[in-house]
């Protein structure tokens, strides 16, 4: 099975190739993030502003969070795993998503749409490979002891949706749902990915692509 496009950057990271645009997108980043105020950024994100030594924001990350440091601006991971170029890359766009959408009225509604109904839902869509809706389908066929360890190991929780279905918050603001329908002697099994209908806010199309193809990968594969 191929990997997720986040491994893939990861690989070419540890091997030292083809960095070059991500490192720059990560300066990038840091820039904006320097001219964003601290405190936007933590409450547009429900992050938490720490002021004591060295001021920093932390943000939950799925099981684990990320830390914002401010003197000197740099970001950092919990879990060694996660302190990478493409991850920080991913949680400093959100941080400029959210500052950039402050004061809209839309927030976290707890109303689901699909990848259709996104900001250029479109290109999202036919990002997603098939291997990513085979891997979906491959993690709803587990057996249900060993689907609700990997959710649980990824701090999900379970959702009334369809006849079985999963929430995770990638960040705080920015949960996805992974729902399935159960085959039938008519129709087969059919999973699907859900979000929030704010999360256009929150992370770009390519982001949203990149952190549900890093879970999904990870729920099918327990990696």
């Amino acid at each position: 099975m191929a990997p997720d496009e986040y491994t893939m950057w990861l690989e070419r990271e540890l091997a030292g190739k083809n960095v070059e645009e991500l490192t720059r997108s990560h300066e990038i980043l840091i820039e904006k993030v320097k001219r964003i105020d601290p405190l936007t950024i933590a409450d547009e994100t429900d992050a938490k502003y720490i002021g004591e030594g060295v001021p920093h924001i932390l943000i939950p990350f799925l099981h684990s969070w990320f830390v914002l440091d401010l003197l000197p601006y740099r970001i950092r991971a919990q879990h060694k795993s996660l302190d990478t170029l493409p991850m920080k890359v991913l949680v400093l766009q959100h941080f400029v998503s959210a500052a950039e959408n402050q004061g809209t009225a839309v927030r976290v509604m707890g109303q689901w749409i699909d990848t259709r109904s996104l900001r250029h839902g479109a290109v999202m869509g036919a990002h997603f490979s098939k291997t990513s809706d085979e891997l979906l389908g491959r993690f709803f066929a587990l057996p249900q002891e060993q689907r609700v360890a990997r959710v649980l190991k990824w701090a999900g929780v379970p959702a009334d949706l369809a006849d079985e279905s999963y929430i995770f918050r990638f960040f705080p603001r920015l949960p996805v749902a992974f729902v399935n329908w159960k085959g039938d002697n008519e129709f087969p099994q059919f999973s699907k990915i859900l979000y929030d209908v704010s999360a256009s806010n929150y992370m770009t199309t390519h982001g949203l692509a990149a952190l549900t193809e890093f879970l999904i990968f990870r729920l099918a594969e327990d990696s």
